[in-house]
């Protein structure tokens, strides 16, 4: 069986046509990355000593690291003076003045604004904002206990777990993390890749009619299914886990910097009520691998669609059509109250911040379920669904068991 599995997977994905496909898809991802630097974070205006890369380096030496009250003294004796010289903007516009660290004041005084005063000032009240979420939680459990609200107390208590001792102690870069966090063109070139890589897994056989050929083979019907589909999750797994490692390096080779990674996920500020409690590369690794379960759940539907013609065209159309509504969909609803509309949506397991960012629950016998949770369940049930509906729907080597009866009849008289 291992050795169909191979063949399978061999024929099927390794082909030229595929490779090329992939290579020119990673390209066009690394560009677009590469773009997402350049055409939106203000560090990447250059090397000079004046540029707002080079200054900003500069001073991260100074403030990187454990937020303390001498750092923040610091910071504001420089930027103090800053606010109080362009508040009635009459300060001198003109560029070059010596006396100031990017060439003029306002542009000093944006700098500091935007990479140091703001985030700053987050981290440092993200924990009385944290406590008194928690606080109010705590309260609303023991109010809901008491009027016998079981599901509402259980709520409080999962947030109240969730929140209690949160807090952000170090400063760090975190501007990278925050524009990878949110990127989400990759996904569509993986499914776009998985569609065409998988399409073909069943109508290649139908079109040269080989598919009753096969029900002769001892290793056709329900086994060659089989080794197809394990095939087709091998690939999907493999594309998904490629492109997932592709976007953190491309965005930290283009940002040049992976600095911020040790920071807890709810530093960056749309997250700042997040699901889960864990540190910026954690929860790169966490979202890679719920990103191959939402691929993997759309591949079998994909899959699942490819079984009923004969040629590749319509159900690629019909795949793709399906995929984009998907797309869509997830997209309109990322901000909806309505969690159901998530869950049931496996884009939302790709965008994964949908899920991630906000501290949602669904009921279920009484019990609190995180909306990932629910969402990651529901993908894989209907993943494993669309497995066993192809099991059964394919058709049995009846052929191969009749000649073999036949050859016995044969032999005994």
């Amino acid at each position: 069986m291992t050795r169909l599995m191979k063949y399978e997977f061999y024929k099927l994905f390794c082909k030229r046509s595929i490779l090329v496909v992939l290579i020119v898809f990673s390209m066009i991802n690394l560009f677009k990355i590469n773009n997402e630097f350049h055409s939106y974070s203000y560090l990447a205006d250059g090397h000079d000593s004046r540029s707002w890369n080079s200054v900003y380096w500069r001073l991260y030496e100074d403030y990187r690291g454990e937020i303390t009250t001498e750092k923040i003294n610091h910071l504001l004796s420089i930027y103090q003076p800053l606010a109080d010289a362009t508040a009635d903007m009459t300060a001198s516009t003109a560029t070059g003045d010596p006396n100031t660290m990017t060439g003029n004041k306002y542009s000093d005084r944006n700098i500091l604004d935007k990479y140091y005063i703001e985030p700053m000032e987050y981290f440092y009240h993200y924990r009385t904002h944290a406590s008194e979420v928690a606080k109010k939680a705590k309260e609303n459990a023991d109010v809901y206990k008491k009027q016998g609200q079981t599901y509402e107390a259980r709520k409080n208590s999962v947030i109240y777990n969730l929140y209690s001792g949160r807090n952000i102690s170090d400063f760090a870069y975190q501007e990278m993390y925050n524009y990878y966090l949110n990127y989400d063109f990759s996904n569509i070139l993986v499914l776009l890749l998985c569609l065409y890589g998988i399409i073909s897994t069943f109508v290649c056989e139908k079109e040269t009619q080989m598919d009753m050929l096969l029900l002769t083979n001892p290793n056709g019907g329900k086994k060659t299914t089989f080794a197809k589909i394990v095939a087709a999750t091998l690939f999907v797994i493999g594309v998904s886990a490629w492109f997932s490692v592709l976007d953190y390096v491309g965005f930290a080779v283009s940002f040049r910097t992976m600095e911020g990674y040790h920071l807890p996920l709810y530093a960056v500020n749309n997250f700042s009520t997040a699901a889960i409690n864990c540190s910026l590369w954690q929860y790169s690794i966490l979202s890679a691998v719920i990103k191959i379960i939402g691929v993997w759940t759309m591949s079998m539907g994909f899959l699942f669609l490819s079984m009923f013609w004969r040629n590749a065209l319509v159900p690629f159309v019909t795949g793709f059509g399906a995929a984009l509504c998907l797309v869509i969909t997830g997209a309109l609803q990322s901000y909806s109250s309505n969690i159901w509309l998530k869950i049931i949506n496996p884009y939302s397991l790709l965008a994964n911040r949908i899920l991630f960012s906000k501290t949602e629950f669904v009921g279920f016998a009484g019990y609190p379920i995180p909306s990932f949770w629910a969402a990651i369940l529901f993908a894989i049930i209907v993943g494993l669904t669309a497995i066993t509906a192809m099991m059964i729907l394919s058709k049995r080597n009846d052929h191969c068991r009749d000649r073999r009866i036949k050859c016995l009849d044969l032999c005994t008289k």
